[in-house]
């Protein structure tokens, strides 16, 4: 719990007189001229969708914008998509189906009512979010501070013993009772307002229209100011609406303890159609559900209690924010104690660190240096509640002057999961192993199949079930160590964490080639330990005869010698008797045998390329074997060098001739 008693904030406007509009719009009804997309880095976009808009048509401008190096950050369904893009993308995505306008800049609100009552909603927190408030001075924020009470964060009491656990889980993938097990990906947020009805207590509250929205555009930009603290977590939310109608219950819950939640989160929830055992299985059984209505990693529900009628705007116990570590959620009363609903966000922005599992800093919570919470098991060394080794401004440490700085501490980052022990930019619970086997490979004349399993290994949990939000997104392969190619595969097993996989390589060269294959996962992870296999692929026309030329590193001199190497073999055992070269199309010579003879399956050998002063800026060597049987190659091998200070660029030049 959080207390800044006495000091609000200047209300967040949405609509004002001539507000700028910058936008592109797909429909003329919004009368605006279409707006020239901007040069330079990603830049915030407003995505509005039309009426007719489906999820096809979101799922292809979503994928645009990641296409195009940008994110979705926001998603409101049916209304809009809030997304971090390069400016240049403007003109493609106004042109999308179901988009009805891109905006760059703050929305004049009356301009969307043609699009209904949410547009004008969402639109109130995109203009919060672009046009955001000047923020008071440290030395105002710090006169603001007052003491602050016991701890907020509890324990859910419904959770089973940790082995327990896993048994609700499917595979590797987060189970029932894993909500928000660390703050990456994408989150499902239900935002709940209740309605006292008078049957139980009296009436003293009732939501109105701008406290909605101020309720709803505060939320949005607590869970923004996560997303933009570490773009590495990746983080996007899709909003669950239940604050445009607030759900009923026939208590007045402001007027009540904290505690006589029971009652109106579970009439809430019963409204809803959830009626499980209890309210904290009711709302578990809510988030679940959307988790996998919006295809989600995790989910957590905001309850906001009305309190504008109340006098300290606290609960009767003076509970004013609270939440469950690890979900399933938590409430804030409108007011927030001296808070002020303009400084929601930075209230909601705290709790939303307990429900990822990060604990409370502030002296008055008790919370001990060396206790330990979250996936990744990490101390408090935060805490101002013992000598910790480190004392900096938090966001767990409650007050407004953490949020409006952006400020948090390495522990109660690392609490929510944002350690990243190798600086490989992937933070640890995504950074998984991809052990990857072969278990078949077949070839058909220059095409070779291979086939194979591959599993995503989660990071481990020291505490807690191991778990991973990642998919496996495909293969790629490589011969000869030579650059990697990427296939696709869009379907696996085991909800994407695990299967077998199948690929065909078209084209493969002929010869006797090492072939190495990795899995990749939808975080950036590739197979530390890639499989490989031997793979023997004839020549259409030479058969099991074969030469290859090393490529030569670097320039050659511009006058002097070079030395090229190769190797001839027969794939079937036959002697290779010897191997001939010509440059530039000129007589073949013979080539020097490496061990001083050309009398088994498999010779190196070398070539000298003299180069006059004067001569070609390139040379293109070509190389030919002879076999015991008297057999001379048709298909050459060849190599193309560059002489120093030449313009010009190595390229290989394979002849194969059919």
């Amino acid at each position: 719990m959080m207390s800044a008693t006495g000091y609000r904030k200047t209300p967040r406007t949405g609509t004002s007189a001539g507000i700028l509009i910058a936008a592109i719009f797909v429909l003329t009804v919004l009368g605006a001229s279409p707006a020239p997309a901007r040069a330079g880095g990603p830049a915030p976009l407003f995505v509005l969708l039309s009426s007719t808009a489906g999820p096809g048509d979101v799922s292809q401008v979503s994928a645009a914008i990641e296409r195009g190096g940008g994110r979705v950050t926001h998603r409101f369904p049916g209304v809009a998509l809030i997304a971090s893009a390069p400016a240049r993308l403007v003109d493609e995505l106004a042109g999308q189906p179901g988009v009805a306008g891109v905006f760059t800049g703050a929305v004049d609100l009356a301009q969307l009512d043609v699009f209904g009552p949410q547009a004008r909603l969402v639109g109130g927190v995109w203009n919060s979010l672009v046009n955001p408030q000047e923020p008071a001075s440290a030395q105002e924020l710090a006169a603001a501070e007052h003491p602050l009470p016991q701890n907020d964060a509890f324990t859910a009491p419904d959770l089973p013993a940790p082995d327990d656990i896993s048994l609700a889980g499917s595979s590797v993938r987060p189970g029932y009772y894993q909500t928000s097990e660390y703050m990456a990906g994408s989150v499902a947020v239900g935002i709940v307002l209740v309605e006292s009805n008078g049957a139980v207590d009296p009436s003293t509250e009732d939501w109105t229209s701008d406290e909605k929205q101020l309720v709803f555009t505060e939320i949005v930009n607590a869970l923004n100011w996560w997303a933009q603290l570490n773009p590495d977590a990746n983080l996007s939310f899709v909003y669950d609406d239940h604050f445009t109608s607030p759900l009923p219950t026939s208590l007045e819950p402001i007027t009540r303890p904290y505690w006589h939640e029971y009652y109106w989160i579970s009439e809430a929830m019963t409204a809803l159609g959830y009626s499980g055992s209890n309210y904290f299985s009711q709302v578990r059984d809510y988030d679940n559900a959307l988790r996998t209505a919006y295809n989600t990693d995790w989910a957590f529900t905001i309850f906001v209690v009305d309190s504008s009628n109340d006098s300290d705007n606290k609960f009767s116990d003076y509970y004013f924010a609270y939440a469950y570590l690890g979900g399933p959620f938590l409430v804030m009363t409108s007011g927030n104690n001296g808070y002020g609903p303009y400084n929601m966000d930075a209230v909601a922005a705290h709790e939303m660190g307990h429900i990822f599992n990060a604990l409370d800093q502030y002296y008055n919570a008790g919370q001990s240096c060396t206790k330990t919470s979250g996936y990744l098991n990490v101390e408090n060394q935060n805490s101002q509640y013992g000598s910790c080794s480190s004392n900096v401004s938090s966001i767990m440490r409650g007050q407004i002057y953490p949020y409006t700085a952006g400020a948090i501490d390495e522990y109660a980052a690392g609490q929510v999961g944002w350690q990243d022990s190798d600086a490989d930019g992937i933070p640890d619970p995504l950074d998984t192993q991809l052990p990857l086997t072969i278990d078949e490979v077949s070839t058909d004349e220059d095409t070779v199949s291979v086939s194979g399993t591959a599993q995503i290994v989660p990071w481990p949990s020291p505490t807690k079930t191991d778990v991973t939000i990642n998919d496996l997104t495909g293969v790629q392969y490589r011969i000869d160590g030579g650059s990697w190619q990427w296939v696709g595969i869009s379907s696996w097993e085991n909800d994407n964490t695990s299967g077998k996989f199948s690929i065909e390589i078209s084209g493969f060269p002929a010869g006797q080639h090492t072939l190495e294959v990795a899995a990749t996962d939808s975080a950036g992870n590739v197979t530390a330990a890639p499989a490989s296999e031997s793979v023997t692929v004839f020549d259409p026309v030479d058969g099991a005869l074969n030469t290859e030329l090393y490529p030569v590193s670097g320039q050659v001199a511009t006058q002097g010698s070079s030395v090229v190497n190769g190797v001839a073999y027969h794939l079937q055992g036959k002697t290779v008797v010897g191997v001939e070269y010509r440059i530039n199309g000129a007589a073949w010579q013979p080539a020097t045998p490496v061990d001083g003879a050309f009398d088994s399956s498999s010779e190196e050998f070398s070539i000298t390329l003299v180069v006059a002063e004067g001569g070609p800026d390139t040379y293109l060597i070509e190389a030919r074997a002879s076999d015991s049987s008297g057999y001379t190659e048709v298909n050459f091998a060849s190599e193309q060098v560059q002489v120093a200070g030449s313009q010009q660029y190595f390229t290989y030049m394979p002849l194969v001739i059919k």
